[in-house]
């Protein structure tokens, strides 16, 4: 891809792109698509816009991760005749096309930036502005808020009299400002506060919002008292602007990895049938229904193959990669992968919702509680509400209905949850930021508190402890193809799904990508569980078992492949599996720290054992030949709340559903990104580790955090309580207590412990 990017010209991706971690685009660039739909769908707004006429649509695009994915996808379709305008948004996935119609090959512009590892597919329904985006504007607003508000109340601090002229109209600004930043900011609080309390659940937007109203109350009291202590009105929108600006940290980061998730799976919406002139949503799918199931999609229900011979990978059964030959009349489990060219026709044997898939692909998790922070929010609650009335009483029976009011709204106030609002979003926030840079995305923010309790590690073996990819073990096989062999194996494995031709195209790289465009692919002929062949001005090529293009198939043969012009060889290809990079020496550290390590594979049993003693795994903790439900059942075994499970595929994801907490590498078809507690690029697992110990240290910085709070907060409402609290006081020592607890945590998250 870094050499495609150098070879058209399109250096400045790299200079926009600057530091920021990007998924793989992994085999993407070498997969065969469909865009039917596309030029139905240009043809629609052509005929709608008029001959000759600028013509507007808008799509949706998958792998937008940056403003250089952007300016890259923007440059490429300008290069396009008749080309107008391009526009694209990472956060929405959107891409607007404005064209010439009839001028504008949208075809070939959706194929060429495929090359570059964007998806161009239909819009999605129902897109909208994220939730982040919209909190920015409140954020960008209520901070205009809140310097109004300190502005034109700093006058009344240095000593302003009550007479002077423009001391009303002083007044009157501060407490708009106040008013517009409720209306804005403080609204998303109080909103949520109150459907937390409807559902009798602890929410910590429940004392944000309690203290927000009761100082915009508090202050409101004040004003039309005359009672300068009352008025809060500066200090009510600096607070809602500090909390917003806390929870933005954290819904930005979630929905940015949400982003990231925006991934071509083999799973199908709908499928033909030759008996419906429409296309079967999957829950119209019964008993005894004939369905055509296209190349790369999975079977999504139990079925009987009823066309001719055709291989399917069962990776997401048994996590085994190797392609198993189906004959006509045996059952396909439901999550095989149709790898022929070619679409098979087949019966259904149950419905989408009795079916393995339609519970391997459920992305419904229920939403983990934390009881230990629930109770501290019902205790810090009650304490605080019981103290704020408690000094009023007090304060009333001695001093008046004013004073009293004054102390009350003062320790509702000052007793700011700073630690729970703003630290705690900061500490996740920095934590995942330091993860991101290794690779690392997190999705669950309880991520962190569940990894301190992890004593137990479980793997899947084949793309987790492994390379999703067989490596081609002796690449001169390629380097030294002639040309017309070059293309004749670029030919033979364009579009194929077989791991082995999938890996033959990624080495001819960008090469065998220009062979394909400038010369035609001729008709390709495939035999289930031999190979593929094809025939050109030179003869006929062939791509499969060793032997098999002579009519005999080696079964001791030191290769895995051969390419061959008619009968003879042209070049034989060894893979071997590899475990990830650093794989050995991140399990060694696991294993020092006292974490018990085990493998579950549905691979076969040498292979399991051997990847277990390199590994240094107890041969007791090596499990293989398991299917999903095995997998289920092994770690409710093994699980105390304290399971960490690293898979890759669907076969995991009942496993996945009884660990305590998860995570899966970004591989070419994922179902489990959409489920797990963080994802991670790369090819390396030393990133395991060091998000274990990161683990603790959030936790002990996050400790230290707390026990500042809890000591502002004893010092401040000690001071409420005596009278001795002012808004100048008010507004000066809760931001300040805010910065010192985002202090606290920086330092003690910082890169080098």
């Amino acid at each position: 891809m870094h050499d495609l990017i150098h070879h058209e010209g399109l250096d400045r991706f790299y200079d926009l792109r600057s530091s920021s971690s990007l998924r793989p685009v992994r085999s993407l660039p070498f997969e065969s698509r469909d865009f039917g739909w596309l030029e139905e769908t240009k043809a629609a707004a052509e005929e709608k816009s008029g001959a000759g006429k600028p013509v507007e649509s808008d799509f949706s695009l998958e792998g937008l991760s940056c403003v250089g994915c952007v300016w890259l996808v923007e440059n490429i379709f300008l290069r396009q005749p008749g080309a107008l305008e391009a526009s694209a948004h990472p956060a929405t996935g959107l891409l607007r096309l404005r064209w010439m119609a009839g001028e504008t090959d949208l075809s070939a512009f959706a194929d060429e930036i495929a090359s570059f590892g964007y998806a161009l597919t239909p819009r999605k329904a129902g897109v909208r502005h994220s939730e982040a985006r919209q909190l920015a504007a409140k954020l960008g607003l209520c901070g205009a808020f809140a310097l109004n508000g300190m502005i034109f109340t700093l006058p009344r601090y240095l000593g302003m009299p009550d007479d002077f002229a423009f001391a009303g109209i002083f007044q009157l600004v501060t407490f708009l400002s106040a008013t517009l930043a409720m209306l804005v900011g403080g609204s998303y609080f109080i909103r949520r506060a109150w459907y937390a309390t409807r559902a009798r659940t602890p929410h910590i937007d429940l004392p944000i919002a309690l203290g927000i109203v009761l100082a915009f109350s508090g202050s409101l009291i004040g004003w039309a008292m005359s009672h300068e202590g009352l008025m809060y009105f500066d200090f009510v929108a600096t607070f809602i602007f500090l909390m917003l600006g806390g929870r933005y940290l954290q819904l930005a980061a979630v929905e940015k990895n949400r982003n990231r998730l925006q991934r071509r799976r083999p799973v199908p919406e709908t499928m033909a049938s030759p008996d419906h002139a429409e296309p079967v949503p999957l829950s119209g799918i019964i008993p005894g229904m004939r369905v055509m199931l296209q190349p790369g999609q999975s079977v999504p229900v139990a079925a009987t193959l009823d066309s001719e011979a055709a291989e399917f990978s069962l990776e997401w059964i048994n996590g085994e990669a190797d392609p198993v030959t189906f004959h006509a009349g045996r059952t396909l489990p439901a999550g095989a992968i149709h790898l022929g060219n070619a679409p098979v026709t087949l019966t259904a044997s149950e419905t989408w919702d009795d079916s393995l898939l339609a519970r391997l692909t459920s992305t419904d998790r229920t939403a983990a509680r934390v009881p230990a922070l629930e109770k501290l929010l019902r205790g810090y609650l009650i304490a605080i509400v019981v103290i704020g009335i408690a000094a009023f009483l007090v304060w009333f029976s001695l001093a008046g209905f004013a004073s009293a009011l004054q102390v009350m709204i003062s320790v509702f106030v000052v007793s700011c949850p700073c630690a729970l609002g703003v630290a705690l979003p900061f500490a996740d926030e920095l934590a995942g930021a330091r993860m991101e840079r290794a690779g690392v995305f997190i999705r669950e923010s309880l991520l962190w508190q569940r990894l301190c309790a992890v004593r137990t590690i479980v793997f899947d073996k084949t793309g987790t402890l492994t390379l999703e990819r067989p490596v081609l073990m002796n690449p001169d096989a390629v380097d030294s193809l002639a040309d017309e062999a070059r293309l004749a194996l670029a030919r033979l494995s364009r579009g194929s799904l077989h791991p082995v031709s999938r890996s033959l195209l990624e080495k001819l790289g960008r090469e065998g990508q220009r062979l394909l465009r400038d010369f035609p692919l001729p008709e390709i002929h495939d035999v289930p569980g031999m190979g593929r062949s094809m025939e050109d001005g030179s003869g006929k090529w062939s791509l499969g078992r060793p032997g098999w293009a002579a009519g005999e198939t080696e079964k001791s043969s030191l290769h895995d492949a051969e390419l061959c012009h008619g009968d003879e060889p042209v070049a034989r290809f060894r893979f071997e599996e590899t475990l990830r990079p650093d794989a050995i020496a991140a399990l060694r550290a696991l294993r020092e720290s006292g974490h018990r390590l085990v493998i579950l594979s549905g691979d076969r049993r040498e292979k399991v054992s051997a990847a277990a003693a390199l590994l240094g795994i107890e041969p007791g903790d090596a499990h293989c030949s398991l299917h999903p439900a095995e997998k289920e059942a092994l770690v409710r075994g093994l699980d105390r709340s304290d399971t960490l499970y690293l898979g890759d595929g669907a076969n995991d994801s009942l496993a996945f559903d009884a660990a305590w907490t998860t995570g899966t590498p970004v591989v070419d078809r994922s179902l489990l990104e959409a489920k797990s507690d963080f994802y991670f690029l790369g090819q390396g697992l030393r990133f395991l580790p060091m998000m274990l110990l990161l683990a603790k240290v959030r936790r002990s910085t996050v400790r230290a955090a707390f026990a500042f709070a809890l000591l502002y907060n004893a010092i401040a409402i000690t001071a409420a309580l005596l009278g001795h609290m002012n808004p100048l006081v008010a507004a000066i020592i809760m931001p300040l207590s805010s910065a010192i607890s985002l202090a606290i945590v920086a330092w003690g998250l910082r890169e080098r412990r």
